[in-house]
């Protein structure tokens, strides 16, 4: 039993590991809450997105971006759109996007100029409602599942060492 032990406690480092590694190298998470990419990826979905400067945005990449104002979605969160056009402007590089289920490109334009974008690498499907409270919230839950399965761990551990347990004596009640 301590093989399987310690397999458990190895696999739970390196999940952690992992999504910290993906963090650190630029892959973020990004929550699917609305209908609007589908079928590329429909409401509840997980889209890992890792970041691309302006310059590298193609036409037909989807990619996660804040609109500009007066656009802004509460809380800051991304939209996940697709590139429908990038054009070049006086101003520099912009983007029209679109979501894939939209009939319309949306109302803004967004300069490719500053900053970074998320470009998708990886649709989840069905795992996105359960990330969908933010970073903090994804740490959370990812800590809260590795302590629960420790916690199962030990229990199963504790019931399978008690009942084989040769030294134990049985105390009546």
């Amino acid at each position: 039993m301590d093989l399987r032990r310690t397999v458990l406690t190895a696999l739970q480092v390196a999940l952690v590991g992992a999504v910290v590694v993906a963090h650190l190298l630029g892959v973020r998470l990004v929550p699917v809450l609305t209908g609007s990419m589908t079928p590329y990826a429909p409401a509840g979905s997980l889209v890992l997105t890792v970041d691309v400067p302006g310059a590298e945005v193609r036409t037909g990449d989807v990619v996660a971006f804040r609109p500009p104002a007066p656009f802004e979605v509460a809380g800051g969160r991304p939209v996940l759109h697709r590139a429908a056009d990038v054009a070049q402007t006086a101003d520099g590089p912009v983007m029209t996007t679109q979501g894939d289920a939209n009939p319309d490109a949306d109302p803004w334009r967004v300069s490719l100029t500053q900053g970074t974008f998320g470009r998708a690498v990886l649709v989840v499907p069905l795992v996105g409602r359960a990330l969908a409270g933010g970073p903090v919230a994804t740490l959370t839950l990812l800590a809260g599942g590795a302590v629960l399965l420790a916690g199962l761990g030990a229990l199963r551990r504790g019931r399978h060492e008690a009942a084989t347990c040769p030294d134990c004596v049985a105390v009546a009640a």
